[in-house]
């Protein structure tokens, strides 16, 4: 199972996801209660290719993951599959697994140079872990991202209140929100 997961890793790296999304596929057939974890970058590998029928049904099989990977992924899914009204919802839920990775997904924070090697549940090094497995996808989906900025919120995660961040202007010079 090791050796699998290393050559889907691989794969991943070497942009073969289809090839990788095989081989994690049949590591859950191997192993359906997944101790080793890849149902995480298979989410992400699914969503990066748009296979939102794949994606789905991972998420439903696995629905008892209250992991920040899961709940991030499922944003992602239903913003791509066109239900905002549940990509809103799903971000509320994602927002309070983990708040950390919207400022990473919005690049309101820059991603340290070393990976963690540990983690806790709702903790930075949780975010930057997660991003290993949801980055493509959520780079591969650009209007995704955008929508996400869109729904920043006031708590502190809104761009125009971070004083590390610009503030947006208009034509005639003035803060807007």
């Amino acid at each position: 199972m090791r050796a699998l997961d290393r050559l889907a890793s691989e794969l991943k790296e070497a942009g073969l996801n289809l090839d990788a999304i095989g081989i994690y596929k049949r590591m859950l057939e191997l192993n359906p209660n997944d101790n080793q974890g890849v149902r995480d970058p298979l989410l992400g590998l699914y969503l990066t290719v748009g296979d939102l029928k794949g994606a789905g049904k991972l998420l439903k099989k696995y629905e008892e993951d209250a992991l920040a990977n899961f709940a991030w992924g499922r944003v992602l899914e239903r913003f791509l599959a066109g239900d905002r009204a549940g990509a809103k919802a799903a971000l509320e839920i994602a927002r309070a697994s983990n708040r950390h990775v919207e400022l990473y997904l919005t690049a309101r924070k820059p991603l340290p140079e070393d990976p963690p090697e540990m983690y806790s549940p709702g903790s930075e090094e949780e975010a930057v872990l997660l991003l290993s497995n949801l980055g493509d996808a959520w780079a591969a989906h650009k209007e995704a991202t955008f929508w996400l900025f869109d729904e920043l919120q006031p708590d502190g995660n809104e761009q125009a209140e971070d004083k590390h961040q610009p503030k947006r202007l208009h034509a005639k010079g003035k803060r807007v929100q």
